[in-house]
């Protein structure tokens, strides 16, 4: 014979085979309660691909963890029902005397052939009748009977697992489910309880309509509770509360599984409440200001309840007792319960956490798993509130490529709700924003196999805060205070990276202090930074030797700054050692000012030299006087310095006895043509220079096209010349733009410009 769940099973099949309402309304159950393929394994009808044992087993499932969809299904069955559902009891009543009686078929009643005794229910009255043979009735019960009212339990002695309040994750020594926490509306269902009414808790799925109910029946000191299960048949209730009377709670957990063809209606809920009975039931606010407004016998059933309205979201005085609970899951319930409420954390908290970790979601939602961690690392680092999917996007992406899922895909099943209540990620205040579930975050801080932050989440999360650009709803403030306490004991470590990634990211003293913590432990880059820090200010000495690891690392701006402070320090000390009356410094000193363009300086000092009877300074001497442009003068210096054996001064020499260069020499000299980049513009300059002009130009714009200012700055002056004038200052911004002094001048973006930058 068949089983409940198989009986529930077939009609629903066939319903949804004859009826296509029937079909809609199962299938939106199905879709409600977010099981993933159920939709598919029921409606579509895959011949051989979907057993029918594999049907049973979703409503087993469903039974276990979505027990309001599993009491529509059963509403939904009962309408579309051929016949009562099974149990495999059959019982038979035998009516003998003068009007006996027989009756086949399913009448839900007995009635004595003398009329002496009558069940109500459904029946078939034959007390009227005229029979002449002996009768028989038989019935067929299918429902089981309803225990004994003296059966039904003291309300003090039922637990709240009994009311069906989910437990939460077993913790060793403490109860499974936490101790219960006072809720705003108590005093107001204490109050309708104290009636005899049906009173609904109005809630969302794991709003802790349950826990509160348990709670509410608990002020009804002396009466007993029965708590029938869903789609169980009521009408044998009054009844048995008419045979034994006494004060009673019927417990109707989800209030649409108990309405129905056999289930609560205005004349048996008008019996219970006439014998004593309080009927107390739970139903979600959106199925009960739908049902409110019909007008079929179940619509009129939730009209008359009397309703207590439970929040999801819990009020500050709810969670302020919560804080204050004497249990060690109570403070981070306080702290990360969130919107989506305490009873839902606490009910399928762990659920969601499991269903993140387990392997099976790495398998088929891989990108979905990395993005539900990086909405809990973003928890980890300090993050309280929801943040932009762009930015879950960019932190995710810091752990691994991944390809086999888009960002998109992975969003919708992280957002999508699961268990009945949420998902894994949950929607902020403004659109487009989300933030971990909260027990998701408790769990991993809890977890030991969770891994740490990867650096670079926490550098993104940084660069994020500190954009002005971005919104991305972050305090930067504790993001840094976060990353600093999960850090530090790297940079204590000797972690130069670390050290280096605050200093880019803090200011003031602390900025210096993460340098010189990254510096001193030999980081190159920040060595650099650091030596940049100290020139800034002055304090050249003490920039050596972070600027000798920098410029020793490959840094050639390093290796620069190093010599120009070199060099500075070189003419300080020659300086004072020709004051002392040194003959090579003074040369030293000539040639240092002769190389930085002050010829004056170098001739002073070439001078002094000569001026002593220092003979080595010969070549350094006609070196001066080549560029002076005293080629005959250069030559007696420089034959006395080859004469001393100063080779290099030979080739000055032989410049010296050239004389003055052709043009055609330096036309050959600049050839555009080779590897040299500037040429363009030098030939272009000899042209000008020849009266070629439209020869000129042609160069000037391909010195311009190499990335050459000075090109068209040439160009500008040129056209100015011609009197081009729109023209000349369109050429002088370009060069302007590449950040040619001269160009920027004749724009009057330089105050007080020589009058010699033009030729």
């Amino acid at each position: 014979m068949a089983t409940e769940l198989e009986w529930l099973r077939d009609v629903l099949l066939r319903a949804i085979r004859d009826s296509s309402v029937a079909a809609e309304q199962i299938s939106e159950v199905l879709a409600r309660s977010g099981l993933p393929g159920l939709v598919e394994a029921w409606i579509l009808h895959r011949p051989g691909e979907v057993s029918a044992g594999e049907r049973l087993a979703s409503l087993v499932v469903l039974r276990t963890t979505h027990p309001k969809e599993f009491a529509d299904l059963w509403a939904i069955a009962a309408m579309y029902a051929p016949a009562r559902r099974p149990t495999g009891r059959t019982s038979g009543v035998t009516a003998r005397g003068s009007r006996s009686v027989a009756a086949g078929g399913d009448i839900g009643v007995a009635v004595t052939g003398d009329g002496s005794t009558h069940v109500a229910g459904d029946h078939i009255d034959f007390r009227d009748a005229t029979f002449h043979d002996p009768v028989v009735g038989v019935q067929h019960n299918h429902y089981g009977t309803v225990p004994a009212p003296a059966q039904w339990r003291q309300v003090g002695e039922v637990g709240p697992r009994e009311f069906g309040v989910r437990p939460t994750r077993p913790v060793p020594g403490l109860p499974d489910v936490p101790p219960y926490v006072p809720r705003d509306c108590d005093e107001d269902l204490r109050a309708e309880l104290a009636g005899n009414s049906l009173v609904l808790i109005l809630g969302e799925p794991c709003a802790g309509t349950s826990y509160t109910a348990w709670n509410g029946v608990r002020s009804l000191e002396g009466h007993r509770l029965y708590a029938p299960a869903a789609g169980e048949d009521l009408r044998p209730l009054a009844a048995a509360l008419r045979s034994s009377p006494g004060k009673y709670v019927v417990w109707l957990d989800e209030l649409t599984g108990h309405l129905g063809a056999r289930g609560l209606d205005p004349s048996l809920l008008g019996s219970l409440n006439d014998l004593g009975a309080v009927v107390l039931a739970t139903m979600s606010p959106a199925e009960y200001y739908r049902r409110r407004k019909g007008a079929a016998p179940g619509d009129l059933v939730v009209a008359a309840a009397r309703k207590v309205e439970l929040a999801r979201e819990w009020s500050e005085a709810e969670l302020a007792r919560l804080a204050a609970l004497d249990d060690p899951r109570a403070y981070p319930a306080y702290m990360w319960s969130g919107r989506e409420g305490v009873a839902s954390y606490f009910a399928v908290g762990h659920h969601l956490y499991d269903e993140w970790r387990r392997v099976g979601t790495q398998l088929e939602h891989p990108r979905g798993q990395l993005l539900v961690r990086a909405a809990v690392d973003l928890a980890r680092c300090g993050v309280t509130g929801a943040v932009p999917a762009e930015l879950l996007r960019r932190v995710q992406e810091q752990y691994r490529a991944e390809d086999r899922e888009s960002f998109e895909d992975a969003l919708a099943w992280a957002t999508a709700p699961m268990f009945g209540a949420s998902g894994l990620l949950v929607a902020g205040e403004e659109d487009g924003t989300w933030r971990a579930y909260g027990a998701l975050v408790t769990e991993a801080l809890r977890s030991d196999d969770l891994e740490p932050v990867p650096d670079e989440v926490w550098w993104t999360l940084l660069d994020a805060a500190r954009d002005e650009d971005e919104d991305c709803n972050l305090d930067g403030d504790a993001v840094y205070d976060a990353a600093r306490t999960a850090l530090q004991p790297r940079i204590d470590a000797g972690d130069p990276t670390v050290a280096l990634a605050f200093a880019l990211r803090s200011e003031g003293v602390e900025h210096e202090t993460w340098l010189r913590r990254a510096a001193d432990a030999g980081h190159p880059e920040g060595a650099w930074e650091l030596a940049q820090l100290l020139l800034d200010r002055g304090d050249a000495d003490d920039a050596v030797p972070y600027l000798e690891v920098a410029a020793k690392s490959g840094n050639g701006d390093a290796a620069t700054a190093l010599g120009k402070h070199l060099r500075d320090q070189a003419q300080w000390w020659l300086e004072k050692a020709a004051g002392g009356g040194n003959l090579e410094a003074e040369h030293l000193l000539g040639d240092l000012f002769l190389g930085s363009g002050d010829y004056e300086a170098a001739h002073s000092h070439y001078s002094e030299a000569e001026l002593r009877g220092y003979a080595k300074v010969a070549r350094s001497m006609g070196a001066w006087l080549l560029l002076e442009n005293a080629g005959k003068a250069a030559e007696v210096w420089l034959e006395r310095a080859v004469a001393a054996g100063d080779a290099s001064a030979g080739g000055l020499l032989s410049d010296a006895r050239r004389g003055p260069q052709t043009a055609g020499e330096a036309d050959t000299y600049f050839d555009d043509t080779g590897p040299y980049p500037l040429d363009s513009t030098h030939r272009g300059v000899l042209l000008e220079k020849q009266g070629q002009l439209d020869a000129a130009r042609e160069k000037y714009e391909k010195g311009y096209e190499k990335g050459d200012a000075y090109a068209a700055y040439r160009l500008a002056a040129l056209l100015e010349k011609q009197e081009r004038a729109g023209d000349a200052k369109a050429w002088y911004r370009k060069a302007a733009d590449m950040g040619h002094y001269a160009a920027l001048g004749a724009l009057g973006e330089i105050p007080d410009t020589p009058d010699t930058v033009k030729e």
